[in-house]
């Protein structure tokens, strides 16, 4: 049988991102994640490591007998965000076979300002956007600011641009939108670059994951719509505190439509160069325009999300087990 490795979040500490603490308990449940590595046990000989500390020696000390490595730990060594490429950079030094994100393309897929530029060049669309750089000249800014048709949106420009999302988060003037980059960097505690979008008010928003690899031949796209009806509808609750049963639905478009914004992304995903799976974050306005949000090289996996993807999607094998053959096969 196959040695697997399943790299988790670290079950001993909290997720990190600069000042923003956030209890792991909220993300994941720990037993329930390994009930569903259980299912995989027939086909092969499979271990979650969530000791991220204890995990470095024992990858150094197996790293010859390890086949794969799905690197589920996408907030970074210790769930601490400043260090996401760390486990990255020590796969490819012990040579060890890995899932998700590669070495080639960490800077711009963290880097939103980056991906934006990128997404550009490719001719897809996005939400018409200004970019914050805390070098940035006032006065530039707002002439870039007031370009754009309010309302708009102003959050992070990094991974977990998500949080610290509420009402305030949409902006209706120039005065608004200092007021709310003042916000976030003192929530930070530190500069940083922000993104201010133009806000696609009665849009819908959908979550495509694309699991596989083309020379494998076995890419499938796998979309849900994200809930509430507007992704962005604070007056129900902020929907980054959902429980992710409560946050998915299943996908609501026509199969025609769907199809091709599917092939749109799955295109997406070889030139990005993400192996094995990533998930796409876009918006469908009320004309059916299409307009991407997010590329998630690594995007979050937990016990619920798998759950709702082995319901939606019952792939032979489950999800976890399609995406260990393709990358197996790669």
């Amino acid at each position: 049988m196959k040695n697997i490795v399943v790299l988790f979040y670290d079950k001993l500490n909290n997720i990190k991102i600069n000042n923003i603490e956030l209890p792991i308990d909220n993300y994941t449940d720990f037993e329930d994640f390994q009930n569903e590595l259980m299912l995989l046990n027939d086909k092969y000989e499979v271990l979650m490591l969530d000791n991220h500390n204890e995990s470095i020696d024992y990858f150094f000390k197996n790293k010859d007998n390890i086949d794969l490595v799905v690197n589920l730990a996408d907030n970074g060594y210790e769930n601490d965000f400043s260090k996401n490429a760390f486990f990255i950079e020590l796969f490819n030094f012990l040579g060890i076979k890995y899932t998700g994100r590669q070495a080639n393309n960490v800077e711009f897929l963290e880097r939103k300002d980056l991906m934006l530029y990128v997404m550009d060049y490719l001719e897809i669309n996005f939400p018409n956007t200004a970019i914050y750089y805390p070098e940035i000249d006032i006065t530039f800014l707002e002439e870039k600011v007031n370009s754009l048709t309010y309302p708009v949106i102003v959050k992070m420009g990094f991974s977990g641009d998500s949080l610290l999302l509420d009402e305030s988060s949409i902006c209706n003037s120039f005065q608004q939108v200092t007021d709310r980059i003042d916000y976030l960097e003192k929530s930070l505690g530190q500069k940083d670059i922000i993104l201010i979008q133009e806000f696609i008010e009665d849009a819908r928003e959908y979550t495509t994951l694309i699991i596989g690899n083309a020379e494998c031949n076995d890419i499938k796209a796998l979309t849900i719509r994200v809930t509430p009806k507007n992704f962005y509808d604070f007056n129900q609750k902020n929907y980054s505190s959902l429980p992710v049963k409560d946050f998915y639905r299943r996908c609501d478009i026509e199969n025609s439509e769907l199809g091709e914004i599917e092939e749109e992304l799955i295109n997406l995903k070889s030139i990005t160069k993400c192996k094995d799976y990533v998930r796409f974050d876009w918006l469908l306005d009320q004309e059916s325009n299409f307009f991407l949000l997010d590329i998630n090289a690594n995007p979050a996996f937990d016990s619920e999300l798998f759950k709702l993807y082995n319901k939606y999607f019952p792939i032979e094998g489950r999800i976890l087990g399609y995406i260990i053959n393709s990358a197996l096969n790669r």
